[in-house]
């Protein structure tokens, strides 16, 4: 499944709207005290429709806010096979 569509599925389980997942993405950046954090509407978006892969601190953000296990958000970015480090 691809990883833009399983984040879709786990927010609309919560019953979460992009708005309700930026406005949160607001509340959570402002408690670690980076914008990093934040998750505009747009971004979202391109995150759930169009396979963006998302940065570490919207990887945390989406994570926290969907109530991923740790490792969990990690299973949904897949890193290209560089030399023999898989």
């Amino acid at each position: 499944m691809l990883p833009g569509l399983r984040l879709r599925q786990a927010r609309e389980r919560l019953g979460l709207t992009y708005r309700d997942v930026e406005g949160a993405s607001y509340e959570l950046a402002a408690r670690r005290g980076r914008p990093d954090f934040i998750i505009h509407i747009s971004r979202l978006a391109d995150i759930e429709n169009r396979g963006v892969v998302p940065g570490l601190h919207k990887l945390y953000t989406l994570a926290a806010l969907y109530r991923f296990e740790p490792a969990g958000p990690l299973s949904l970015v897949r890193r290209p096979h560089r030399g023999m480090f898989p």
